[in-house]
């Protein structure tokens, strides 16, 4: 192998392994050499073995000249412990639940099958209950940016595995922010498909009706490869939907105004959030302010309304019979659905048809929608003092997309002043999911992106 840096992305991977200046076996020696590492403490709840390890690689090697079309060979790839694996333990953060999986999610199926490297299940908060990556048993992984702010959740170990330069792709799931809130947190592509874009069988569901698997990547281009190998519709899944997407020319964008902002984000958000309509406004001229507060009247019923009762038919009857292993918080918000009624249940899902009436008139004028991905920083200390507050406030610009059926492209914007990473979030309907990657790869281009790992060869 060559002497001299590389990295994790999937194009610098691709290209590595064509001049022969790294194998997969390689790879695998140097993630074998990573998972001990201070910087993946709390990271990983499981991963493969050695041998397993070892095995995939001479696999793929050994597939190098077949011709066989692997978008993803020798991609290293983790997945969130609410996500089944083959063989390998499923907890979704609750030793007690816990059973060995005797089938692979869709979509880690269809990323083998492409060619990825599948290296181990990550930490979350648990029964992916939470947006702030602190509810786990098994600790809280480190944000690498700064080890006083929260990771993000739910997938908070799936972010932190990319961001430290273990694996190239993680997949997370995403209820209400999960796909892109830690990818705020970490200076990230987080890839939220619409609900049903994506396969959900193999999942710990937390709300069955608009749960779904999301990636996190260090490019758009990589959560793009990502989604071309998974996305598709699945027998499997009941709710899975052929989405036909189509692209109509220059993308019509609208941004938060500026008033609801003010009103919402804390200062240092404000002068971020700023600075990327500015960029924006550059690229796409014709932006608009527009009032976004009927998107966001559905997000109180994420964790306030009948909606938790989802979570319920998941993990309750569990909850009831093992208390004690779990999380009190989780435990908590799961069981306080209990006091809302059918009626209550009928009346969530009236108002959720009727926000997309009410929202159908802004789609008519607009392709696609710009908010920031979070309105405050928050550290562990805010979290320990208010395991609530904080949570519900993570979610302010992203809880009302899923129960909408819109897809997600959170992208790296800068960071704090105390070193933490900060984005945005675009929305679209899925069919304009093209549009919606046009404005991203323009906002990535003039974003201020954490720097991907970067791997020397006396590391590996």
């Amino acid at each position: 192998m060559a002497s001299g840096p590389f990295d994790l992305r999937m194009g610098a991977l691709r290209r590595a392994y064509q001049a022969g200046t790294i194998t997969p076996s390689d790879l695998v020696q140097h993630i074998l050499s990573r998972l001990d590492d201070a910087d993946q403490s709390a990271v990983w709840i499981s991963t493969t073995t050695k041998d397993k390890l070892i095995a995939r690689a001479r696999e793929l090697e050994g597939l190098a000249d077949s011709g066989r079309d692997l978008p993803l060979y020798g991609i290293p790839f983790s997945v969130k412990d609410n996500i089944d694996v083959e063989g390998e333990e499923t907890t979704a953060a609750c030793p007690g639940f816990a059973y060995r999986a005797e089938h692979s999610a869709t979509v880690v199926e269809r990323a083998l099958a492409a060619g990825a490297i599948y290296v181990g299940k990550t930490n979350l908060d648990q029964f992916a209950t939470g947006l702030v990556g602190v509810r786990s048993p098994y600790g809280i992984p480190v944000n690498p940016f700064n080890a006083d702010y929260i990771p993000g959740g739910s997938s908070s170990g799936a972010a932190v595995s990319v961001a430290t330069g273990v694996v190239s792709f993680a997949f997370g799931t995403d209820t209400g922010g999960s796909g892109r809130i830690p990818a705020s947190y970490n200076g990230l592509v987080g890839f939220k498909p619409a609900p049903g874009d994506w396969s959900r069988h193999g999942l710990v569901f937390a709300c069955r009706s608009f749960d779904t698997p999301s990636v996190f990547t260090n490019g758009l281009e990589d959560a793009l490869t990502v989604d071309g190998a998974v996305r598709g519709p699945d027998g499997l899944d009941p709710y899975s939907t052929d989405f036909m997407r189509s692209d109509d020319g220059t993308p019509r964008v609208a941004v938060l105004q500026p008033d609801l902002a003010r009103n919402l984000c804390e200062p240092e958000i404000l002068g971020l959030f700023q600075e990327a309509c500015d960029a924006i406004s550059t690229l796409f001229p014709s932006v608009t302010p527009a009032d976004l507060s009927p998107f966001q009247a559905l997000n109180d019923l994420m964790f306030f309304g009948p909606l938790l009762a989802e979570r319920d038919v998941s993990v309750g009857a569990f909850i009831d019979a093992q208390p004690d292993a779990c999380h009190p918080i989780v435990a908590s918000l799961v069981q306080s659905s209990r006091k809302f009624t059918a009626a209550d249940a009928y009346r969530a899902l009236y108002r959720i048809r009727d926000t997309q009436g009410e929202t159908a008139g802004f789609w008519k004028k607009f392709d696609v929608m710009i908010t920031p991905t979070v309105s405050s920083f928050i550290t562990l200390a805010m979290c320990e003092d208010d395991p609530l507050g904080p949570n519900f406030r993570n979610g302010t610009f992203t809880n009302f997309a899923n129960p909408l059926g819109l897809a997600a492209i959170a992208v790296p914007f800068g960071h704090s002043e105390a070193g933490v990473p900060w984005g945005i979030t675009l929305y679209s309907p899925p069919e304009r999911v093209p549009a919606m990657i046009q404005v991203a790869a323009s906002l990535e281009q003039r974003g201020h992106a954490a720097e991907p790992h970067l791997m020397s060869a006396s590391e590996s």
